[in-house]
């Protein structure tokens, strides 16, 4: 480690809170991943403007390295802290993906929701390779997570989750507004098609309001 990182390091140690915002604003600025357990550790700093200087640099910094140490605060019960893992790893975009496909795997059902969450607004920024991934739990024994599923896949824009989506039109009432509000989302000659061919009293009561608003999405009002 560099005696510049040493010397920044030992002032986001400092009684100032003027200090410890420039030392973690510094820190961003030299882009070594070995400042990330520091600057982590400064997310939990009394002072907004110290976490906040700490969340940009982790962002500068980025880099899979980084993903792997802010992953685990997806698990917080710490509400800011999980936001601020969300907010970085949303903003290192593609190099969080290869660890949020894993999680998604997890035994927890927050942490599910969280990386398809994250996956999907990565997606509507990048290419990212995780429809399957994405695809496979919309049959998840969690409803939030099915839901969030969908979602992910209707940011993610790709047009063959149209038929995929299309399966959960019988499925829970819930999940069937997210399925619509995706295909939407989706568009395309394949999603005005599906819309086209269901019946909507197929659906729960309670759906009807997201499939006519699907429809005006894809402007079908006079079909």
């Amino acid at each position: 480690m560099s005696p510049a990182i040493d010397e920044l390091l030992n002032d986001l140690k400092s009684g100032d809170e003027a200090d410890r915002r420039y030392s973690a604003e510094d820190l961003g600025d030299l882009g070594d991943p070995a400042a990330a357990p520091a600057l982590i550790k400064a997310l939990k700093d009394p002072a907004v403007a110290v976490r906040e200087a700490a969340v940009e640099s982790l962002i500068i910094i980025g880099g899979r390295e980084v993903c792997k140490q802010v992953m685990p605060l997806l698990g917080s019960d710490t509400a800011s802290l999980r936001n601020y893992a969300i907010e970085i790893l949303e903003q290192i975009g593609p190099d969080a993906v290869d660890d949020l496909i894993a999680l998604c795997d997890s035994p927890f059902s927050d942490m599910r929701k969280f990386a398809l969450d994250i996956l999907g607004k990565i997606g509507e920024l990048s290419d990212v390779d995780a429809f399957e991934v994405i695809a496979s739990r919309l049959k998840d024994e969690n409803i939030n997570v099915a839901c969030a599923a969908a979602e992910a896949l209707g940011r993610l824009g790709n047009p063959a989750a149209v038929p995929v989506l299309a399966e959960l039109l019988d499925a829970e009432p819930w999940l069937q507004c997210n399925a619509l509000n995706a295909i939407a989302q989706i568009g395309g000659k394949t999603a005005r098609q599906v819309l086209s061919d269901m019946d909507p009293e197929r659906l729960a009561p309670e759906v009807r309001f997201y499939y006519d608003m699907a429809r005006g999405m894809l402007r079908m009002d006079n079909d």
